[in-house]
């Protein structure tokens, strides 16, 4: 019955008369980690002259969809005339009812990250009549130790690679999460902006959500990003759909690639042809590769593919194509072995297939 009548005291608070007999005074836990204990640490004051027997009900709430995500109800325990500190051990057994999976007895050391609304009433029984006595309520934030860390790309890095790899360390600790997911977010940034300002005001270039892992890619089926620009990124941790913690913004930029003075020898370079089976195979005196390819498109980046003669792939490589003659040079690692055939392709925009053929000589 306890348990009914608490449900609509709280849900009637506004409208019930409260004997001032008795109040309650919350000490409010500050913004950060808090464990459930804290929830009773507490006063009660009896105005009164005579000793009352008084159960204390405490309901708490998410703020963000008013939804109830626990209830707790102490012992009955005497309140005399004057002031009464409470703490865990003057209430305990209690009987903790978890509306939220959040707030299971696994966790039950601290309450997940989030914002809530305390409720507390503090009732009793005379002659067969539940009466409440006192209510109040606090809001209370939960907070991580530490927010998620940026690593990588490092902060104002040049990189080389229009499709960078971003990667963070989670907050801490994680125990006070039930549902730990990640939102990731890139914008660029303009001359007259500092890194914070654009991760608050610009359209983000990529936005990606609901991220388990502490890494993610930018995607290669996307547009690369501009050589020049100056990029910001962010980590929104959140438990569940609520907000927890927020990392640095950190910027970094895209270089262009450095081009390597690679030269084939005698100058010579191996002409890639369409769909051809009699194709020759040229000879190569050391490990620098030469290509050259017409191309009818306009400029795009391409993906170039180096394949044994099974037809598997042994490596491949992304360089932009311009229309016309492209004279390409590549240095060749140890994942090409001397006296052996190897074929180039290059696919344009029209899924044409162009090719050639070449090995290392000893």
């Amino acid at each position: 019955m306890y348990k009914v009548f608490i449900s609509l005291v709280f849900l009637l608070l506004p409208f019930v008369h409260l004997n001032a007999q008795v109040s309650i005074s919350v000490q409010e836990p500050p913004p950060g980690i808090v464990q459930k204990t804290q929830l009773w640490n507490l006063s009660l004051i009896n105005s009164g002259n005579n000793t009352i027997n008084v159960t204390i009900g405490i309901t708490i709430v998410d703020i963000n969809d008013n939804q109830p995500l626990l209830t707790a109800f102490s012992r009955s325990i005497s309140v005399a005339k004057g002031v009464k500190l409470i703490r865990i051990a003057d209430v305990s057994p209690i009987d903790y009812t978890y509306v939220s999976a959040g707030f299971n007895r696994l966790a039950d050391a601290f309450l997940p990250v989030g914002n809530y609304r305390v409720c507390y009433a503090a009732y009793t029984i005379e002659k067969e009549t539940e009466e409440v006595l006192a209510e109040n309520c606090i809001s209370i934030e939960v907070q991580p130790l530490s927010p998620p860390q940026l690593t990588m790309p490092q902060d104002s890095a040049s990189l080389q690679n229009p499709y960078p790899q971003f990667s963070w360390l989670p907050p801490a600790p994680l125990t006070l999460f039930s549902d730990l997911n990640y939102e990731l977010l890139v914008t660029e940034v303009r001359s007259d902006q500092t890194a914070g300002a654009a991760i608050q005001e610009n359209i983000p270039i990529y936005n990606a959500r609901r991220l388990n892992t502490v890494a993610n890619n930018y995607p290669s089926s996307w547009k690369s990003l501009d050589t020049g620009k100056v990029y910001a990124w962010r980590i929104i941790a959140k438990n569940g759909e609520n907000f927890a913690a927020q990392s640095d913004v950190w910027t970094f930029r895209i270089t262009k690639e450095k081009q390597d003075k690679l030269t084939p020898a005698r100058n010579a370079y191996i002409e890639l042809k369409g769909n051809n089976p009699n194709i020759s195979t040229g000879v190569i005196p050391d490990n620098i590769l030469g290509i050259k390819y017409y191309s009818y498109d306009k400029s795009h980046e391409t993906l170039i593919r180096f394949l044994n003669g099974r037809g598997e792939t042994v490596k491949e490589i992304k360089k932009m194509i311009d229309y016309g003659n492209n004279f390409l040079v590549f240095r060749l690692d140890n994942a090409f072995a001397k006296e052996t055939t190897y074929f180039i392709e290059i696919t344009d925009l029209q899924t044409t297939i162009h090719r050639a053929s070449f090995r290392m000589s000893n």
